[in-house]
C-alpha cells in the first residue's frame, strides 16, 4: 500500500511537470529565431572590375551601363541617353526569409528635371521603389493594390545610400519593410527611417537596379550589397 501511494504521489508531480515542459517547448516554438544574423551574400564595390567594363553576374535589361572612376573611386555609370527606364539584375537568387538590400547613388539635375533611381527586391515583379527627388519622397510598390509613400530630404548633387530590408513574419503570414536612406559621407545622420508591413510573403528572385535619366546627365551607383539572416 505505501509503495502504490508513493506511486500516487510521484505522478501527481510528474504530469504536471511534464505539462509545464511541453507547454514551453511549444511557446518557444512561437518565438522568433534570434539566434539567426545578418550575413553578406553578395557584395560588389566594384575595384577589381576594369574601366568600360561590368562584373559577370550582371545581366543588363536595357541601358548603357559600364564601371567607371568618378571623384576619385571605381563605380557603375549609367549613360544619360537616351532618356528612358533602364536597368539590370544582379547578384544570386535568393529565396530567404529575410532579405536586405543597399548601394550608394549618384544622381544629377537639369533645371527641374531630375535623375530618378529605381529598383526590387525579389525580381523586377517583387517589392519595388522609386525615388521622385523632384516631390522630394520614396514610393514602394507591391502587385497591383500595395503602395506606400514616404517623404525624404533626397540630394541630387551628392553620394545618397539607399537600405531595403524584408523579413518574413510567419505567424502574422506578413512580410515586414523598413527603409533607410542616408547621406553616404554620413551614415548616422538618417534621411528617412520607415518600416510597414505586406500581406504575404513577398516572392523570390534575383534583386534589380535600374535609373531614369530624365535630367540628361550620368547616373552612377557603388557598394552594392545584399544581406540576409543565416
Amino acid at each position: 500500500m505505501l509503495c502504490e501511494m508513493n506511486k500516487k504521489r510521484l505522478n501527481q508531480f510528474l504530469i504536471p511537470l511534464l505539462y509545464h515542459f511541453v507547454c514551453i517547448g511549444v511557446w518557444a516554438e512561437t518565438l522568433p529565431d534570434h539566434t539567426q544574423v545578418w550575413q553578406t551574400v553578395y557584395e560588389e564595390k566594384f575595384d577589381q572590375v576594369g574601366n568600360d567594363e561590368l562584373p559577370d553576374d550582371f545581366f543588363v535589361l536595357d541601358g548603357e551601363f559600364k564601371v567607371t572612376s568618378k571623384d576619385g573611386r571605381k563605380c557603375l555609370a549609367m549613360s544619360g541617353t537616351p532618356v528612358g527606364e533602364h536597368g539590370f539584375l544582379f547578384g544570386p537568387r535568393l529565396a530567404a526569409e529575410s532579405l536586405e538590400l543597399s548601394f550608394s547613388c549618384l544622381g544629377g539635375f537639369k533645371s527641374r528635371r531630375h535623375n530618378v533611381f529605381a529598383g526590387a527586391l525579389g525580381g523586377i515583379r517583387g517589392l519595388k521603389f522609386r525615388v521622385n527627388p523632384t516631390s522630394r519622397e520614396i514610393i514602394l510598390f507591391y502587385e497591383d493594390d500595395w503602395q506606400r509613400a514616404f517623404a525624404v530630404n533626397w540630394s541630387s548633387t551628392e553620394w545618397m545610400r539607399i537600405k531595403l530590408r524584408l523579413e518574413w513574419n510567419s505567424h502574422k503570414e506578413q512580410t515586414g519593410v523598413e527603409l533607410e536612406v542616408s547621406r553616404e559621407a554620413d551614415p548616422e545622420q538618417s534621411m528617412l527611417g520607415s518600416s510597414t508591413v505586406v500581406d504575404g510573403k513577398i516572392r523570390s528572385g534575383k534583386c534589380a537596379v535600374w535609373g531614369f535619366s530624365y535630367a540628361e546627365e550620368k547616373m552612377y551607383w557603388d557598394h552594392l550589397r545584399i544581406r540576409s539572416k543565416i
